[in-house]
């Protein structure tokens, strides 16, 4: 190859490079950084209880039960009943945070409680039907230790129906549970748990079921077969769950005692 072929070669290369750079410079001028996509989420409905503020038993709501006129009543109902902040939990972009509030509205009617829990869509699809799952959970309190002890004695799970629940829309849903009937001197811990749809039904009647194994995904239509194969126990029992506490009290029973902190010196 003559000299000169290698003169103009090196001249198209560097021209080249030169273009590149002036595109890059183009798309992200100097001190401008690129704008990254929103953190990924489990991209499903999400259920959301007050659960969470009382991290121990005994911070708790109570519920006293009088055996003798066999009612139930909630303890400083109003303090409970304040509404919540959810902060960017929910936000559907993280980086523009809304502020999500709700209220529990925690309500005792002959021996049923209800409360609202909170749930929104994220699952990238409109839902013309789902069903969520209602569970209850009892066991014995120590109110010595503060803590709950022996079997938990599930209840009887049921269906609790949401109907045209749009992407990204929220929603308070409203949840019903049996109260418990402690003896006069006996505490019991009572959790109420919320969980998500398996599958949901969009408006055109194509159903969405729910694939945790890919963390943020959905498969459309009827279950895979062979080595795709969604196993439906794996993910039910990894559905977005949500829960909500409570001590229930016979009227003579000692007031739980909040277990000892370790700290250091």
């Amino acid at each position: 190859m003559h000299s000169k072929t290698w003169v103009w070669l090196g001249i198209g290369v560097v021209l080249v490079l030169a273009a590149a750079n002036l595109a890059i410079l183009t798309a992200f001028p100097p001190g401008q950084q690129h704008v990254q996509e929103p953190l990924k989420r489990v991209d499903w409905i999400l259920p959301f209880g007050p659960g969470f503020e009382y991290p121990d038993p005994c911070e708790s709501p109570i519920i006293t039960y009088d055996a003798d006129t066999e009612t139930w009543y909630l303890r400083n109902a109003t303090a409970w009943n304040r509404t919540i902040s959810l902060d960017d939990r929910y936000s559907l972009d993280p980086a523009r945070p809304e502020d999500i509030r709700y209220t529990p509205d925690i309500a005792i009617e002959g021996d049923k409680i209800s409360l609202d829990f909170f749930v929104r869509n994220l699952a990238g699809e409109n839902c013309a039907h789902a069903d969520l799952t209602v569970t209850t959970g009892t066991a014995s309190l120590n109110a010595t230790t503060g803590s709950p002890e022996g079997d938990v004695l599930p209840g009887a799970a049921t269906a609790l129906p949401v109907d045209d629940l749009a992407a990204g829309e929220w929603r308070e849903v409203r949840v019903t549970a049996d109260l418990p009937r402690p003896g006069p001197e006996e505490l019991l811990y009572l959790t109420i748990g919320l969980a998500a749809p398996y599958t949901l039904t969009t408006p055109n009647g194509t159903p969405i079921i729910c694939d945790l194994r890919e963390m943020s995904s959905v498969v459309s239509g009827p279950t895979l077969t062979g080595g795709d194969a969604i196993d439906p126990d794996y993910n039910r029992a990894r559905l977005p769950r949500a829960s909500a506490t409570f001590v229930v009290a016979g009227k003579d029973a000692p007031e739980p005692v909040l277990p000892p902190t370790l700290r250091t010196v």
